[in-house]
């Protein structure tokens, strides 16, 4: 995308941006209309020179199965662990959290697999 830019590391190819509509003083700073790309983390670089975004740690994927499971799950379980120490669970209780769980931990296996590295 063509903006008002001005590179600010010879080695990396970022740049500093003009997002705005004064030429006259992106110019008077020193930019000039460049093919620029906004990376992941904010940053402008010329284009084709933007990092890709690194993949998620082990921990972080462990974090975001953690809140997945906690939003989707962890209710039940605790209203099964009540239930069944009050012997009001039943049989179909079972059944129908099991299944849930089952559901859960399918999604969480397919979209946010540990890295194999």
């Amino acid at each position: 995308m063509l903006k008002y830019a001005k590179i600010i590391n010879e080695e990396t190819k970022q740049c500093e941006v003009g997002t705005g509509t004064n030429v006259k003083f992106y110019e008077s700073i020193g930019m000039t209309e460049m093919d620029v790309e906004q990376a992941y983390n904010g940053s402008w670089y010329l284009t084709g020179y933007a990092p890709e975004k690194p993949a998620p740690t082990y921990e972080e994927i462990d974090k975001v199965r953690e809140e997945y499971r906690k939003e989707h799950i962890d209710s039940k379980t605790a209203m099964r662990s009540r239930k069944m120490a009050n012997q009001t669970w039943t049989a179909d209780d079972e059944r129908a959290y099991l299944d849930l769980d089952a559901e859960v931990t399918a999604y969480i296996e397919e979209h946010f697999p540990y890295p194999t590295e």
